[in-house]
């Protein structure tokens, strides 16, 4: 039996860049890993199996089902363990939650069975799996461009104290991607602007912006009511990915865990690893 560490991440900063031909949109985004993480218990089974609580997940629809199938397609190698995910990432959060399960299985998979995939054929299949895949393959801190999959890793992370107000609200990704208009685009020549912040969390998180965080604000009231409660008690608030959560610097006031209690939100306190 091994029990594993899924982590999550957070956004700082997301801009759309332009729109594919595939209909996909380019961005340019700021990952960052946290301390908020999910624990994974894998042991031997006859059969590929795949447990989530206390959500439930249904096997065929978990990516880390889909991940395991993936690695049998490719090696031919029938994963015979049993994976079960105690999830503490919300679901639908822009917090990353699958797409960190799937990698740190895929990882563990791997050396398993000795190391059937290279380094390269590994980031290739998490770039399948989706767009967030390959950057919890190795996690910390690191630019996205492209779809997310065009990593740039950074020789640096910071460890400030954060926390995440969550509304109980799951967001599709696509769905809110779908509403990107050509208006709300950034020039790719702008972005070196946030590049050149990437040594001073300060400035970075002062600059940082997120476009689908400003379409999720207009179409999830539930979101937008967090967004200005934290605005009132005068924090700084991001959207994380394309939400629900939302996230900012510091420790939460004791009126604010009021709030969040009265709201139902939940919160969590987490840093920056």
């Amino acid at each position: 039996m091994e029990k594993l560490k899924s982590f999550a991440k957070v956004n700082i900063g997301l801009w759309i860049t332009g729109k594919r031909a595939d209909g996909y949109h380019e961005i340019y985004t700021v990952f960052h890993t946290i301390s908020l993480h999910d624990d994974i218990t894998v042991r031997y089974s006859p059969s590929t199996r795949v447990i989530t609580y206390p959500y439930s997940i249904s096997q065929e629809e978990n990516i880390v089902f889909k991940t395991l199938k993936r690695f049998e397609e490719w090696t031919g190698i029938q994963p015979e363990v049993e994976v079960q995910i105690h999830k503490k990432i919300p679901l639908g959060a822009g917090l990353g939650g699958g797409s960190s399960n799937a990698a740190v299985v895929l990882k563990y998979i791997n050396n398993l069975y000795k190391n059937p995939l290279s380094e390269g054929e590994i980031f290739e299949l998490a770039q399948s799996l989706g767009a967030d895949v390959p950057f919890f393959l190795k996690g910390g801190m690191a630019v996205g461009e492209g779809i997310g999959d065009k990593l740039r890793f950074l020789d640096r992370r910071f460890n400030e104290k954060i926390f995440i107000v969550y509304p109980d609200v799951q967001i599709s990704s696509g769905e809110i991607y779908r509403k990107v208009t050509p208006e709300m685009l950034t020039k790719k020549e702008d972005i070196h602007i946030i590049d050149s912040l990437l040594d001073d969390f300060e400035k970075l998180f002062e600059k940082a912006e997120n476009t689908l965080g400003k379409i999720v604000e207009e179409d999830f009231p539930e979101v937008k009511e967090v967004l200005n409660t934290l605005k009132f008690f005068g924090y700084r608030p991001l959207v994380s990915g394309s939400g629900s959560s939302v996230f900012t610097v510091g420790e939460p006031a004791p009126k604010l865990r009021k709030v969040c209690d009265i709201k139902g939100w939940r919160l969590i306190e987490t840093t920056l690893l």
